[in-house]
Parts: structure tokens; sequence; C-alpha cells
């Protein structure tokens, strides 16, 4: 037990027990430099089964997809040090995913570059445009948009 203990301690600095029975732990799980405050209720009988996760409203957050799997991963983990690492690993992905959800826009410059090129092209080859993008359900959604030259594009 006493190695487990040294792992877990290795690989979650930031997670303390909060008790001498080493029931309850307090702390901060870490992923992409940031870090989400977690709390950790073990039975008696220290079994992950039977656990309660208690998260931040941050932390809470970026889980809400992956309940399923939290619980899941609980369920299997034979110890509080392999279901922390799968934890931590499963937010890194939850992040990730997070991040191109919300992927900043390209730059002015790239839209000036598309109508420039589009200009060299001729504004007569592209009256209808049909752009096709993703809600945030990822559910394709398709909009279609006659193209109107810039004042002063000559058509020929």
């Amino acid at each position: 037990m006493a190695v487990t203990e040294a792992s877990l301690l290795r690989q979650c600095p930031l997670l303390l027990p909060q008790n001498r029975s080493k029931t309850v732990y307090e702390g901060f799980i870490s992923a992409q430099g940031r870090d989400f405050h977690l709390r950790i209720v073990l039975p008696e009988d220290l079994q992950l089964k039977n656990a309660r996760l208690l998260c931040s409203w941050q932390l809470r957050t970026i889980l809400s997809g992956y309940h399923r799997i939290v619980q899941q991963r609980m369920q299997h983990s034979p110890d509080l040090m392999s279901f922390m690492m799968e934890l931590k690993m499963l937010l890194e992905v939850a992040l990730k995913n997070r991040q191109e959800l919300y992927a900043l826009p390209p730059p002015p410059q790239f839209y000036s570059s598309l109508i420039e090129e589009i200009g060299t092209l001729g504004w007569d080859n592209f009256k209808i445009f049909f752009l096709l993008a993703a809600t945030r359900n990822w559910k394709r959604q398709g909009i279609d948009s006659l193209l109107e030259p810039p004042e002063g594009a000559h058509l020929c």
C-alpha cells in the first residue's frame, strides 16, 4: 500500500489524504497547465466502485459529456492511483476537444486573401457559394449564399 501511496503522491502531488484512514482525498488535478479542485470520498473498504467524486464547477463543466466514462472508470479501476491517472488522461482529452470547439476564427488576412483569390479566378465562377458548417452538437448545417462581387470588381 505504501508503494501505491508514494506513486499517487508522485503523480498527483496536489491531492492529499484528509484523514488517517485515507478515505477522503482532497486537492487538485492538473492538466494543460490548469488546476481543478476535486474531492474523493472512499468507503471504509477503499473500493472505488462505491466512491464519490466531488468536482469544482469548472471541472464538472469540462467533464460534463464524459460522466458515463468517469463512472465506468471508477467501477473498473483497481485503486485510486489508476483512477487518477485515467481521470487525468480523460481531462486532457476533454480540454483538447473543448479547445477545438472554441477555436478562434482565421485572422482578417485570411479573408482578404480569399477575396483576392476569388477575384483572380473571376467572380463569375462563384455566383453561388455553399458553406458547410458544424454546430456545437456536430450537426451539419448547409448555407446557400449568392455572392455579390465587391464594388469596383469587373465581371467578364
